[in-house]
């Protein structure tokens, strides 16, 4: 018995592999392509308002998440249960469609910016024709199979990653930080002279793109199922977060003291590179498409390994069909990765017809995300409200109540503003994707399902 104890301890995710999931899913594209994204519609005083606003509303979801956590450590297969227990089972299966689907366009987004990264060596890819269907199809299919081979494989492959893409970011950000010109950094910071709108619609254009730098912030939640300890889910969240929003923050702001905005929001992806170019030479350029490989492939695993986590605990729950429950020997998911590989290959042919085929997959994934994060805040406050009806009235109880609402109302408006920043088209956008969800809905067949659990 001990033995067996021993082997299912060592093929979970203890709090460092946690920490490099959660990482390798937040620090992944978003990182080197930031300074392009943020400047075709911000200035640098609207960038860092941004980043602000950001790092306020999701420290509120990291706190979400792990004060649900230890409400309850039960649910721990995925955020969609959180809404599911909440509001019920048809919410539930929607929330969990909308983050499989998240998942998956992630995935897209991902092969796209690689895609966009092989063009240094293959021109013809940035055309995005039909060089670039079979590129990233090819990607997407080479990932199905290296996933398969297990889940102990695909966390140590991420926690390399993740390793080796830390210490590329931290030589990009001493590179940018020895060449920074303060006049080039402090010049026209609003940018109130040129066509992108006022501070507010500045403000607004960079909400999906900080959106989409820390989508997966929730990862340790999604995965808590196959964490060594409960108490690393918390941690794991915390930890992957403030080491992601540092980079990102001295990434973005960094690059507007190396060249003007309009020259920036110019760029081809990663633009990075680019920039680096400009003051270091070809070598930094070639350093940067490198770290983008590496970057990508843990970031993919990472989001790969989701793919396959989420419709097959929903499935196991009850909400999506029970075909995807069969597993291959080696407990890798396979029929629950098969139908996420399939999405991606879909998602990918309607990516391709964007003007910006990036841009695109990187909002649209943002905005997909948004309901399990607002349902969450939710139902925070809806636990918040039965504690104050069941009158927890001790010192330290009304504490942790007030603490509670503080946060889900944070969390709540966060979400519901980032909505808002969307934009109409975007948002009619990801209410037709979640619509296409609606046939595998099926009711219970009886009363006592959820009690299988």
């Amino acid at each position: 018995m001990k033995k067996e104890e021993e082997f299912i301890d060592k093929n979970k995710l203890g709090l460092t592999g946690l920490v490099a999931l959660v990482f390798g899913m937040m620090v992944g594209s978003g990182i080197f392509n930031i300074p392009q994204n943020m400047a075709v519609g911000a200035g640098l005083g609207a960038v860092l308002i941004g980043w602000a606003i950001t790092a306020t509303g999701m420290m509120l979801l990291v706190s979400t998440f792990k004060i649900l956590s230890d409400r309850h450590p039960e649910l721990n297969e995925g955020i969609y249960l959180y809404a599911e227990k909440g509001f019920g089972r048809f919410t539930g299966f929607n929330i969990a469609w909308g983050y499989w689907l998240c998942a998956c366009f992630a995935n897209v987004a991902y092969a796209v910016m690689l895609n966009d990264t092989f063009g240094a060596f293959f021109p013809s890819l940035l055309r995005h024709g039909w060089p670039t269907i079979i590129f990233c199809s090819s990607l997407i299919w080479i990932m199905y199979f290296l996933i398969c081979s297990g889940m102990r494989t695909s966390s140590i492959i991420a926690t390399g990653a993740a390793i080796l893409k830390l210490s590329v970011i931290a030589l990009i950000i001493i590179l940018l930080a020895l060449n920074i010109k303060y006049k080039t950094l402090t010049a026209d910071i609003w940018c109130l002279g040129e066509r992108i709108g006022g501070i507010t619609s500045q403000v607004k254009s960079t909400m999906l793109v900080t959106l989409w730098c820390f989508i997966g912030i929730e990862g340790a939640v999604v995965m808590s199922g196959r964490a060594r300890r409960q108490s690393d889910v918390g941690k794991a969240g915390v930890l992957g977060f403030l080491a992601a929003w540092i980079l990102y923050v001295l990434v973005s702001v960094f690059c507007f003291g190396i060249m003007s905005r309009a020259q920036m929001a110019g760029l081809e992806d990663p633009s990075v590179a680019y920039a680096l170019r400009s003051i270091c030479g070809e070598w930094a350029y070639w350093l940067v498409i490198i770290a983008v490989i590496i970057s990508i492939t843990g970031g993919w695993f990472a989001w790969t390994i989701v793919t396959a986590e989420q419709p097959y605990s929903a499935a196991r729950h009850g909400i999506f069909p029970k075909w995807l429950l069969k597993k291959d020997g080696s407990d890798s998911l396979q029929r629950a990765l098969l139908a996420s590989s399939i999405i991606m290959q879909t998602f990918l042919f309607l990516a391709l017809m964007a003007e910006d085929v990036y841009l695109y997959a990187l909002n649209i994934t943002g905005l997909m995300v948004l309901p399990a994060y607002l349902f969450s805040g939710l139902f925070l406050l809806k636990i918040a409200k039965k504690d104050y009806k069941n009158h927890l009235l001790a010192n330290h109880a009304k504490r942790g109540l007030i603490y509670s609402i503080c946060i889900g109302v944070g969390c709540t408006i966060f979400c519901i503003w980032m909505l808002y920043a969307a934009g109409l088209g975007l948002l009619l956008q990801a209410i037709l994707f979640y619509l296409l969800g609606l046939p595998l809905y099926r009711r219970p067949k009886n009363k006592d399902l959820r009690s299988n659990r």
